[in-house]
């Protein structure tokens, strides 16, 4: 294969309709690993500034509330006032309903662009995006808006991929079907949010103290491997831009090579009830 078509990255940028779409999947998608990865950064919450009854928090890109279920779910009484905003609408659906079925009355969601908060200044003890803040198209401003609508000594969690697995079939597939490609297969990957050096700095250079990075290994676990290459091949089509340029034909042939490759990486789950693939995120936490 030609030195010109190894795998490109570049920064997630997609618009928020991909998101209502994928809304509709996103509860399973992940197979618990979100859920894992969020109790972990919880964790290091509660070491460090622990939620209590009178926190005020901002579940910042909160998707389908992972973040916001997780702190309910400590049992926290009266409950912790918390501010679930996104800017797609199908995220916001989601969380809608969880608040009215689940019966969160101190949870407001609001539609709402991470880069562009409305809150006013120094509103939040603590400030969360799980998954979120690092897939902004600009992460800085994003960043700078959590620091902003952040209490002095308020303490601040993000996590972000180390590794998610998929990359590494999406480029297998991509030179095995198109060897003698001259561009490059364009993914979106944030680099500098997948290392804990650099996830460290990229927080310091918002303006954080006291920041700590660490990786986390987390388990997606699926009813089947095929559902589980299923649900990645269909976010792969929607977010890499070489992908969403091929006719049907070209991303079916492609497809079928890309999901093979992802079902050899699950493993049978011991209780036979389906399959897991091992992720690695990375938690990082910090204080204003």
């Amino acid at each position: 294969m030609s030195k010109m078509a190894t795998t490109q990255t570049e920064k997630l940028n997609v618009p928020s309709q991909v998101f209502d779409e994928m809304a509709k999947k996103y509860e399973n998608g992940l197979g618990g690993a979100q859920n894992d990865i969020v109790r972990e950064l919880l964790s290091h919450c509660k070491e460090a500034y622990p939620i209590v009854s009178a926190s005020i928090i901002h579940d910042n890109a909160c998707g389908p509330a992972v973040v916001t279920g997780e702190i309910l779910n400590q049992g926290i009484v009266p409950s912790p006032q918390i501010f679930a905003t996104d800017y797609a609408q199908g995220m916001i659906d989601i969380t809608n309903s969880y608040k009215e079925r689940k019966g969160w009355n101190t949870v407001t969601v609001q539609q709402m662009d991470g880069q562009a908060l409305s809150f006013e200044d120094e509103k939040f003890t603590h400030s969360i995006s799980s998954l979120g803040v690092f897939m902004f198209p600009d992460e800085r401003k994003g960043l700078s808006e959590m620091y902003r609508t952040l209490k002095p000594g308020g303490w601040v969690g993000v996590t972000s991929w180390k590794d998610v697995r998929w990359p590494t079939a999406a480029t297998s597939a991509y030179e095995r079907l198109f060897p003698e490609a001259k561009e490059p297969m364009i993914l979106p990957l944030a680099k500098n949010w997948m290392e804990t050096d650099s996830c460290e700095q990229t927080l310091r250079n918002a303006g954080f103290r006291d920041v700590r990075a660490e990786v986390f290994p987390c388990i997606n676990r699926q009813p089947s491997k095929e559902v589980g290459a299923s649900i990645v091949a269909g976010f792969l089509r929607n977010v890499s831009p070489t992908a969403k340029a091929w006719d049907d034909k070209t991303w079916e042939r492609y497809a079928d090579c890309f999901c093979k490759l992802i079902e050899e990486m699950y493993s049978p789950l011991e209780d036979g009830s389906g399959v897991e693939l091992k992720l690695y995120a990375i938690v990082t936490s910090g204080r204003k």
